[in-house]
């Protein structure tokens, strides 16, 4: 049974050519709009006077694809047909009339390229994924590679980085840098990234080296972009410390992001865990006391099966997480230690009001009992905090200085690009990326609207 119903269809192509004759028929399960640009106002399409005389030649008939949400395929059939006219020098001028929004020579519209780039970049799926998502949801036959073009051809139409940089303080002025590193799949160069305080991903560079000559330059490309950079949030990388105070002085603040700060203090904290735990299996297996045995076996078992717990937050615990971990300090007085060591540190950071409080915090720290056998990772963490302490909580002596860093955040946004993306293939691929994920994520542009500064890519 088919129910006949007639219903006004508009897109953006019809919308941006009202000088041409539409019409529209159901044709071979397809929803075909014809367009017929051969009447259209081409004066004032070419900027010619009313008098100029065009001469005609052959006529043309060739279908573009559109997205389409209804049960079948949308197609446009447009109508074209070649001329001429003769300029100021007596001097031919040829032309082919055409239809805005359409990209006559690979048979799309270009709503549907953005369409094709937006799911590729910003939903994150890749070029592979998104032609197969325009397939199944939009009754659009596009290869993965003329996806991929798709993407260089719109980044290539977008305004430069540093003049996106520009546009991005101008709309909301940048003050703060969230300033991190990373290592791209299947190569060993460092690329740097830099956010700001509004979770904007401002830019990235590959580095040769991870040190403060090579750091500088970017840092000074961003100085001389015209950013205002009062504070900046790093992980413990000495370059990076040097190179900030060399290009932008002493004035500015430098916080250690608290994230870094606990990774690091971790990890010395396990190694300890992970050699304690070896020490309490060599100790059973060396037993000759079958009870004794069993129990070193379960305590040496239970400690690597709930290892997560020695360095979770209680109030981030279920009940039964704070049973297990009540039994495991009950078993093994070390866990004990390493709790209380563990929550030294974290008054450092977390429940101190201001620098004096976070000294004594400090202090109170080096007088915790460890592991007298094994001290050596609990000494590497006491100085590892006295060494970069004045970094470390230069949120406690500035005001509007936070303690943490966002430039994690935007290391997961460029990890997701790179991975379904099979790797970032060259810094050019990478910089396309980005420059098409910061002009929709920040500067307002999207499948149907441009902003007037990249209205050029249609």
């Amino acid at each position: 049974m088919v129910v006949h119903v007639s219903v006004p269809v508009s897109t953006e192509v019809i919308a941006a050519n009202p000088d041409c004759a539409f019409s529209g028929a159901y044709e071979d399960g397809a929803l075909v709009i014809t367009i017929d640009t051969r009447n259209q106002n081409l004066h004032q399409r070419l900027g010619l006077g009313t008098k100029t005389k065009l001469h005609w030649g052959a006529e043309h008939e060739l279908m573009v694809q559109e997205l389409s949400a209804l049960a079948w395929p949308l197609r446009y059939r447009l109508l074209t047909r070649d001329g001429y006219y003769l300029s100021g020098e007596g001097e031919r001028v040829h032309f082919t009339t055409a239809a805005r929004g359409l990209d006559a020579r690979r048979g799309v519209s270009l709503v549907l390229m953005r369409a094709a780039v937006l799911l590729s970049i910003v939903a994150g799926v890749g070029c592979r994924r998104a032609a197969w998502l325009l397939k199944e949801l939009f009754h659009v036959e596009v290869s993965k590679s003329a996806v991929h073009r798709w993407v260089e051809e719109i980044a290539t139409s977008l305004p430069a980085s540093d003049e996106i940089i520009k546009a991005l303080d101008a709309k909301q002025p940048i003050t703060e840098a969230h300033f991190d590193e990373m290592f791209p799949r299947g190569s060993n160069a460092c690329v740097l990234v830099l956010k700001d305080e509004h979770g904007r991903i401002l830019a990235t560079q590959e580095v040769d080296k991870r040190d403060a000559a090579s750091v500088a330059p970017f840092l000074q490309r961003m100085k001389e972009i015209g950013l205002n950079l009062k504070t900046f949030y790093i992980d413990g990388c000495k370059a990076y410390y040097s190179a900030i105070r060399a290009v932008f002085g002493e004035a500015v603040v430098i916080q250690y992001d608290y994230f870094h700060i606990l990774q690091n203090v971790w990890r010395q904290l396990w190694k300890w865990a992970v050699a304690r735990r070896r020490q309490i299996n060599a100790s059973s297996e060396a037993s000759t006391t079958p009870w004794y045995k069993q129990k070193l076996e379960a305590l040496a078992k239970s400690l690597w099966e709930h290892r997560y717990l020695l360095f979770t937050a209680e109030e981030r615990m279920s009940e039964e997480e704070k049973l297990i971990l009540a039994e495991l300090v009950e078993a093994e007085r070390h866990v004990g230690k390493l709790r209380a060591f563990r929550g030294g540190v974290w008054n450092i950071f977390e429940e101190s009001a201001d620098e004096q409080e976070a000294r004594e915090a400090l202090a109170v720290l080096k007088q915790m009992p460890v592991d007298r056998e094994h001290p050596e990772p609990f000494r590497k963490v006491i100085a590892y905090l006295e060494e970069h302490f004045e970094w470390m909580t230069a949120f406690l002596r500035h005001d509007g200085v936070k303690r943490n860093s966002l430039a994690e955040s935007g290391m997961r946004v460029l990890r997701r690009l790179e991975v379904e993306h099979d790797g970032f293939r060259s810094a050019k691929g990478r910089d396309n990326c980005l420059r098409i994920y910061q002009a929709v994520k920040y500067l307002g542009w999207s499948v149907h609207q441009l902003p007037q500064s990249m209205a050029n890519t249609s």
